[in-house]
């Protein structure tokens, strides 16, 4: 932590970048121009402009664990067999929930996007299979997560001398801790939704859309569900109401 402290212009992009630029008209901001009336809609919202500054604030005080910081689709090289992540220089320490979020997010503006990538007879079975990296995410990183808790939980927090070695189970500790951190990341993954079709560095799927309107639509649905994590999301914990969530907002006519 010592080694990033003085870093403080690579924190500062993300803070303006990512946690405060979508909300006003920023300098460096564009989006779609028929996505304007969800875009003016989403920056009269008060609610949300506070949690979203909550957020901030979690990111800003919050050291628990190393981030890659900027993780999304095009940072992660995957072939059957093995996988690296490239471009770290956004690096940094912060809250465990903030990459798991950012990289959820990227999956689901690939889902919503597809609409304009697929022909119908693909479209369904390609969407579910993201959806399906979405969830694979979560319980992956649940089940890597509590194997750690039970393996190299070594430190200050939560020490064995206060559970296993006066005969209490620490396993619902670990799962509280799991569902805040999913509680956050899923408000994490709404604030990226946002700020990759509203700030700066745009998303591609959306991006390579030549029919504006269409693209217009679909970002609102992506901007929508982006809203609804991150005012609700303890009540999306659960992944069949996450996924859920996404196929009622896909098949939404926005605009």
């Amino acid at each position: 932590m010592g080694l990033f402290s003085g870093n403080v212009a690579i924190p500062a992009i993300t803070e303006s970048l990512v946690f405060t630029d979508p909300y006003y008209g920023a300098e460096m901001n564009r989006h779609t121009p028929e996505l304007s009336p969800v875009v003016d809609a989403l920056r009269r919202n008060a609610p949300l402009k506070a949690k979203v500054q909550r957020l901030l604030m979690k990111f800003t005080a919050n050291t628990e664990t190393m981030l890659h910081g900027d993780l999304h689709s095009g940072s992660i090289m995957a072939t059957d067999t093995s996988v690296r992540v490239i471009d770290p220089e956004f690096s940094q320490y912060g809250p465990l929930a903030f990459d798991l979020g950012m990289a959820v997010a990227n999956f689901f503006m690939a889902y919503f996007s597809q609409p304009a990538h697929r022909q119908a007879d693909e479209l369904e079975a390609y969407q579910a299979w993201i959806l399906s990296v979405i969830s694979d995410c979560f319980t992956r990183f649940d089940e890597e997560f509590r194997h750690l808790w039970q393996t190299e939980r070594t430190g200050i927090l939560f020490p064995r001398s206060l559970f296993e070695e006066q005969g209490n189970s620490a396993d619902d500790a670990c799962d509280a801790l799991l569902d805040e951190i999913r509680e956050d990341a899923l408000a994490y993954c709404g604030i990226e939704m946002h700020r990759r079709v509203l700030s700066l560095a745009h998303n591609a799927d959306f991006e390579e859309i030549e029919d504006t309107a269409l693209r217009a639509e679909l970002e609102a649905r992506n901007v929508l569900m982006g809203q609804t994590l991150i005012m609700e999301p303890q009540a999306y914990r659960d992944l069949d109401a996450l996924t859920d969530l996404a196929k009622t907002f896909n098949q939404k006519t926005v605009l």
